[in-house]
């Protein structure tokens, strides 16, 4: 079996909503590793001796237990145009640490800083975060995405965003995109304008 992983944001060695990433663990030894007990999330961060500037990436990997944890700096990815990709038969509804398949649609586009799988004409995400589309003041997100993100699930909680079927047809009718992940908090400075953004 694949191993899994968490990606957790550490920011001037604070160690960020932690909660949410434990109910992803939690959802994943659930659905896995059902007879075994899922590991305190908090308590091996805990453990670590963190960065107490900047902004760094706190991986684990694991199955029945962790596997490996490195701590990395975090170097932001600049996107500033879309590719439009069919999802096909990914199966990403639980976050696996191996991921190389994702920079396979990558190459295949080389005029595109990052793709948005599409399936059966819906929106889901992008390769590397959850998306939300702003519209008339109100962000969406798409209501089957490719993967459980921590920082989607948290916004969906706090009435931040909506889910909503974002179907390609009707992209021209949201003004902006942003991606959302742990290092990418939602606002509109942070978004793209779709027009212009998604090829």
């Amino acid at each position: 079996m694949f191993s899994f992983l968490e990606t957790i944001c550490i920011q001037n060695g604070q160690a960020q909503h932690l909660d949410y990433h434990q109910m992803r663990v939690n959802e994943t030894f659930e659905q896995f590793f059902p007879e075994w007990e899922p590991f305190d999330v908090e308590e091996l961060v805990v453990e670590q001796v963190l960065p107490t500037e900047g902004t760094h990436r706190l991986r684990i990997t694991y199955q029945e237990d962790p596997e490996t944890i490195e701590i990395l700096p975090y170097t932001k990815k600049e996107v500033n145009r879309f590719a439009l990709v069919d999802t096909g038969e990914i199966d990403y509804g639980f976050k696996w640490a191996e991921r190389g398949f994702f920079q396979t649609f990558l190459d295949a586009h080389p005029e595109a800083d990052e793709v948005i799988f599409v399936k059966d004409g819906r929106i889901q995400d992008c390769s590397m975060a959850n998306l939300a589309f702003l519209k008339e003041g109100i962000w969406y997100t798409p209501e089957e995405p490719l993967h459980w993100g921590t920082t989607r699930a948290r916004l969906i909680i706090e009435e931040e965003v909506e889910e909503a079927e974002i179907l390609v047809e009707e992209l021209a009718s949201y003004e902006r995109v942003c991606l959302i992940n742990v290092f990418r908090p939602l606002s509109v400075e942070n978004s793209l304008s779709v027009a212009e953004s998604i090829l």
